[in-house]
């Protein structure tokens, strides 16, 4: 997502768009799906995970059905996704803690980079010296990133019961 959402152009945004809402449209059922079994491992009910899964799905189903918006309006759109996202994401570090305390670190300066991506796309929208893609792009590397190092540190599988 992050290399498509950096390479588009005027005449594939409503293309990138869909797809970028098709990504979100999963994630959040993945959310959803994987609330109960991470709600287990952590011994606490994970509303968190529900929030999240339902703000990804909503925001999926706007960029896969609106095929009007223009760059103004995808940046406050991305910019109010990455807040929620990143300070609901501020509740499940818990269940980063249970994996590793580095990845804990790692999530905490992930989620607080992505309160200030989302902020820049509030507040700059089309006055800021790095572009729109630019700044959604490099949400979406650093969003992967954290998933990538959870998955190579993660000794003991957090989303199967034993």
């Amino acid at each position: 997502m992050a290399v498509l959402a950096m390479r588009y152009t005027e005449r594939t945004i409503i293309q990138s768009v869909q797809l970028v809402g098709i990504f979100s449209l999963i994630k959040g059922f993945f959310e959803l799906m994987n609330r109960k079994k991470i709600a287990l491992r952590t011994q606490r009910n994970q509303y968190s995970a529900l929030i999240i899964g339902f703000v990804d799905i909503l925001i999926g189903l706007i960029l896969v059905v609106n095929t009007t918006l223009d760059v103004t309006s995808l940046a406050i759109l991305f910019g109010v996704w990455f807040i929620c996202d990143s300070v609901i994401s501020f509740f499940m570090l818990d269940l980063a803690k249970l994996i590793a305390m580095p990845y804990y670190y790692i999530s905490l300066i992930v989620d607080l980079v992505g309160c200030m991506i989302g902020l820049l796309l509030l507040v700059g929208g089309e006055s800021l010296i790095i572009n729109i893609p630019s700044l959604i792009g490099n949400y979406f590397l650093l969003f992967g990133f954290t998933k990538l190092i959870g998955g190579v540190i993660n000794r003991e599988d957090l989303h199967s019961v034993k």
